[in-house]
């Protein structure tokens, strides 16, 4: 059975990492690996990975941490994607669950947060389904918050 595996972006997948592509109706909604590849460098607190299956690379994720930043805010996933060709078959569900997981295992972790459109339906059932809640409060680039308590 086929095996869904968080790993460090490394030169090897970053560039199967660039090659993802989005569902037509999704690429107004989330950022371009390219510029969460980039934002990473620059900022600290981001932290990307390769989301594989197996060997292949199916999608893209990146977490942040603030250790200056209140409870809820302190760990957060900025970015999520699956690759078109692999979406709806449970692999995007098994590799947030990984990262959910993984930050977990922080003492410091107490909340998980996250954000999406608010007409965005489809993840916003797709985040509810792990556990994500709606808080209703709004990031200023008009997305709504979800946190998951850990």
């Amino acid at each position: 059975m086929a095996q869904i595996a968080i790993q460090e972006l490394t030169m090897k997948n970053m560039y199967k990492c660039l090659e993802l592509k989005l569902a037509e109706d999704q690429v107004d909604r989330v950022a371009p690996n390219v510029y969460s590849i980039a934002e990473s460098k620059v900022n600290p607190n981001f932290t990307p990975y390769a989301i594989h299956l197996d060997e292949k690379v199916i999608g893209f994720v990146m977490t942040e941490y603030d250790p200056n930043e209140i409870e809820e805010r302190k760990y957060w996933i900025p970015r999520f994607m699956i690759d078109v060709s692999y979406q709806s078959r449970g692999h995007g569900k098994e590799a947030m669950q990984q990262v959910v997981d993984m930050l977990k295992k922080n003492d410091d972790c107490h909340y998980i947060g996250l954000s999406t459109e608010p007409d965005n339906y489809s993840a916003l059932r797709f985040y509810e389904s792990l556990g994500f809640v709606n808080t209703g409060e709004m990031l200023e680039e008009s997305e709504v918050i979800l946190l998951l308590k850990v």
